[in-house]
């Protein structure tokens, strides 16, 4: 089976779910590739779309040519001008699901006997490639950025659609238009959660939906001695470490603030509190409570130290699909301290860590504390992770959904 998986980039959580999924799928025999804007190291199953007006090396040309269509006010410059207004003192994670790309004429799609759509926005043109694709088309859907015209999070959804209503509302006609006359379009959602949503959105609503989580590569994330992690990453072998681990940190709904504030409240100095990811300059250099920033790290044999150093990992998203980070500990025995979004809440058992009540911080706290007098059994929580997020499991249940599709 030739499976063509599409996303925009190759970094993010839903870059990474896409990329173990392709994996997966080729280390059990299949024909994978995966299509993106990005540029692409070493990998022939990796390949970077090229526009038919490829400005890469002439970076002058483009900006004039960008310069033409925002003055003129024509194409995606009229987007582009739109979008301008609308962020003024506004700025927030926003897509087109318009585009100058046309994706859907790419060799690779041809070759395809299943398109595989990831995150996709700002890459392809839904008007165009929906209209063009007869094959079977399957979707993960990653955030809930569907449900919304360019928006991603329901939080920047309330707080900003007033400055954004005229985009927002052309753009979900152009999605509705687009995707309601696609009648082979398939949706895999993450959760339970994700599903009920889906149900919501007009134009998806009768659309066929099956739940399948994400896979983790049990062969990089592994239990290891958690006093020699400590050793090796110079933490101290008599705190208890709570991890928090996102791609960038001062996303508000990441809950990186709530989570120092719980932890400042429960008082107790025997606790540090351990971040991995990117941050700007201006973050504080005295923090309340003891602190160690590691940074971004993209080394997966680091990042096994770290979460098997840690006795545990926090993750306090108000809004989440689904979550890497969570597996990734559990599959080197670190039991994991969640709120109740996404599949997390699913998949989260009272052997594996704690689900918080609510998204508040009172229930982080409350959840913190009963986690910190809990005896965890990591082998068994390597064994849980093993067994259900598997990515032979996950591939097996991608493959059986491509066959009815």
């Amino acid at each position: 089976m030739k499976v063509l998986h599409i996303t925009t980039h190759l970094n993010g959580g839903a870059a990474l779910a896409a990329l173990r999924l392709h994996q997966a799928l080729l280390d059990c025999g299949e024909e994978s590739r995966v299509l993106t804007l990005d540029e692409v190291e070493e990998d022939n199953s990796i390949i970077q779309y090229k526009p038919f007006l490829d400005f890469s090396s002439n970076r002058g040309l483009e900006k004039i040519v960008k310069s033409l269509l925002y003055r003129l006010n024509i194409g995606m410059g009229r987007w582009w001008r739109m979008h301008d207004k609308a962020r003024a003192g506004h700025e927030c994670q926003y897509t087109y699901p318009v585009s100058p790309y046309r994706v859907e004429r790419h060799p690779l799609v041809k070759w395809a006997d299943i398109i595989h759509l990831h995150f996709c926005d700002d890459f392809i043109n839904y008007p165009s490639f929906f209209k063009s694709i007869n094959k079977p088309i399957f979707w993960t859907l990653h955030d809930i950025g569907i449900g919304y015209g360019g928006f991603h999070y329901k939080d920047d959804y309330d707080r900003l659609l007033p400055h954004f209503k005229d985009l927002e509302l052309q753009f979900v006609a152009i999605k509705r238009e687009a995707i309601s006359n696609c009648s082979n379009l398939h949706i895999i959602s993450l959760s339970q959660e994700m599903t009920e949503f889906v149900k919501t959105i007009d134009f998806l609503s009768d659309k066929p939906n099956n739940i399948i989580p994400n896979c983790v590569d049990i062969s990089k994330f592994n239990c290891l001695d958690k006093q020699k992690s400590r050793a090796t990453l110079g933490l101290p072998p008599e705190k208890k470490i709570l991890l928090f681990v996102s791609e960038f940190v001062q996303t508000k709904s990441k809950g990186l603030d709530l989570l120092k504030n719980a932890v400042e409240e429960i008082n107790n100095d025997n606790i540090l509190l351990c971040i991995v990811g990117n941050y700007p300059n201006d973050m504080p250099s005295e923090d309340r409570i003891p602190t160690r920033y590691f940074g971004k790290i993209n080394d997966s044999s680091i990042l096994n130290l770290i979460y098997s150093a840690s006795d545990f990992l926090v993750a306090p998203s108000s809004q989440e699909s689904f979550g890497q980070t969570p597996l990734e500990a559990m599959a080197c025995g670190t039991p994991v301290v969640v709120f109740p979004t996404g599949a997390m809440k699913d998949y989260v058992t009272k052997d594996v860590g704690a689900v918080c009540k609510d998204c508040s911080k009172d229930a982080l706290k409350q959840s913190l504390l009963q986690a910190l007098q809990t005896e965890y059994n990591h082998i068994s929580i390597r064994q849980y992770l093993s067994k259900s997020f598997n990515p032979k499991k996950i591939a097996q249940e991608y493959m059986d959904a491509y066959c009815k599709g």
